[in-house]
């Protein structure tokens, strides 16, 4: 507090008595002069009366911490008020009102006429074009290369040029093989990654992209992305249905058959026959998850199947089958991963299915050849990409998805996939978790199979109809964890952690 109140004080003295400073008498008008500074906001306040400029441009110099050269033509006395303004800002409407410019160079400003900053400036055009470049290597510590490429090709003067060393090396592996999301590698992507830029320029432009490197060099941030992936999956089945038929085969056969219904003579007079095979067809909405088979009867998979059959006098035979099932399942997967700032990263935990591409050719014979296309990513699968920005907050877009299939379409069998997935773009703090729900699945299948008016009557209806319930629910949850890795932050404690908990695992294994 004191020495802020001591340059606050020394600050005021100067402005208020430069005529002194300069050996000069003061004005017959009382001057008058107000600085007011803000450490946080980089801001000044500033209240003037025919003050000699330069001793304005000397305060300035003192807030801002930079070097404020003005040439012997920088001469008169300005009136101003600013109120909480930056700085620079500040300096620049100063310098327009009264009819300076100003080029600044690292931290120092030089102050001038803009007539002589403008025939400055064509000098140095001119030096520019007999000037003789130099070459400097940058070995760069931290970014690509061909990014740093990018950003300095506008630093270049004419005469400049950049070159990438470029090494050989893996090019890396290739990752992904859905359709849709079909992941090739571009020819930039599969050359080998470089640090070395060569740029051969003039002096004063090879020292403005030292500044522009130091500047982006720096370490990138890395983000650790912890994800659980719940999937709730529940099928419940009920059938319950009555078959019956007439004659010896009765309802374990498709065909008719009949029984005597009146005699002549000791001849069959007439006969006749019944069926009420509901089993024989299977509904829309029965899908069990069993796949044993009773009798042979289809689709009498599982569940209590009672059969009497009358073999002597009137022959017929009855079938009761009921069938309930519940099956429950609980998925869960905790991925872990940690990528670079700004960068893709991606968790496949499931299985690749081989599609096959099937070529006819040949004009005297018929040749068929078949080809491995490409491989189908189906499981459990999660891309993100961090973006870290101000306050450790962290902007991100995922892209989970649970993908499955239980059958096959066409003669080189292309998986039909069942898929629950979301993508979208969050904002997060550091630490912060994030859970992407709703992502449901309720289906409810209610089918009734029987004989007209007969199934309807109450109770009874029961003995010529099936009646088949089939819901299936299924809910997808992502809980999402990312937290910035500060540097030396896994330290050989934490590593040794980590391997407790790991260890502690495959002991309840």
């Amino acid at each position: 507090m004191i020495n802020k109140f001591f340059l606050s004080l020394v600050l005021f003295f100067v402005a208020v008595n430069f005529n002194f400073a300069l050996g000069e008498e003061p004005a017959e008008e009382a001057q008058t002069a107000l600085v007011e500074t803000n450490e946080k906001s980089q801001n000044v306040t500033l209240d003037f009366k025919d003050a000699d400029i330069r001793n304005v441009l000397k305060i300035i110099s003192y807030k801002s911490g930079v070097n404020i050269i003005s040439t012997p033509e920088v001469v008169g006395n300005i009136t101003i008020r600013l109120v909480d303004v930056p700085w620079e800002k500040a300096m620049d409407v100063i310098l327009k009102t009264y009819g300076f410019g100003y080029e600044k160079q690292a931290n120092i400003i030089m102050v001038a006429p803009i007539d002589k900053l403008t025939a400055q400036k064509k000098q140095e055009v001119e030096l520019a074009q007999v000037q003789p470049t130099v070459t400097e290597v940058f070995n760069l510590k931290y970014i690509d290369a061909q990014d740093a490429k990018k950003a300095l090709e506008m630093q270049l003067s004419p005469r400049g040029r950049i070159t990438i060393l470029e090494m050989t090396g893996q090019a890396g592996w290739e990752f992904g093989g859905s359709q849709l999301g079909k992941r090739q590698r571009s020819a930039q992507e599969r050359m080998s990654r470089s640090k070395v830029l060569i740029i051969s320029d003039i002096p004063p432009a090879l020292d403005k992209m030292k500044e522009v490197v130091e500047k982006i060099d720096i370490m990138p941030q890395q983000v650790l992305i912890e994800t659980r992936i719940v999937e709730v999956n529940r099928d419940r089945l009920k059938d319950i249905g009555f078959d019956w038929a007439s004659g010896i085969t009765g309802a374990e056969s498709s065909a008719i058959s009949t029984v005597p219904a009146s005699k002549t003579n000791g001849i069959d007079a007439a006969v006749m026959g019944g069926h009420g095979l509901t089993s024989q067809f299977k509904p829309s909405g029965f899908g069990p998850k069993a796949g044993s088979i009773l009798l042979g009867e289809e689709p009498f998979n599982v569940g209590l199947e009672f059969v009497y059959k009358k073999l002597t006098g009137t022959q017929f035979e009855a079938i009761v089958h009921a069938l309930e099932e519940d099956v429950q399942t609980n998925t869960l997967s905790a991925p872990r991963i940690m990528t670079l700032n700004n960068q893709e990263a991606t968790i496949l935990i499931g299985s690749r299915y081989p599609i096959l591409k099937t070529e006819i050719g040949g004009t005297d014979t018929t040749t068929t050849t078949v080809t491995l296309d490409y491989y189908q990513d189906i499981g459990i699968q999660f891309n993100v990409v961090p973006q870290v920005g101000a306050n450790e907050y962290i902007n991100m877009i995922v892209h989970p998805a649970v993908t499955s299939y239980t059958d096959t379409l066409g003669t080189n069998a292309y998986p039909i996939i069942q898929t629950r997935e979301a993508e979208t773009r969050i904002l997060m703090k550091n630490d912060e978790t994030v859970v992407i729900g709703g992502l449901l699945r309720d289906i409810k299948v209610n089918t009734k199979m029987g004989i007209p008016f007969l199934s309807r009557i109450p109770l009874l209806g029961a003995l010529f109809r099936r009646d088949t319930f089939d819901t299936e629910k299924i809910e997808l949850l992502v809980f999402i964890t990312a937290h910035i890795v500060r540097e030396n932050e896994f330290t050989p404690e934490e590593i040794a952690k980590m391997e407790e908990r790991l260890e502690g695992i495959d002991r309840k294994k």
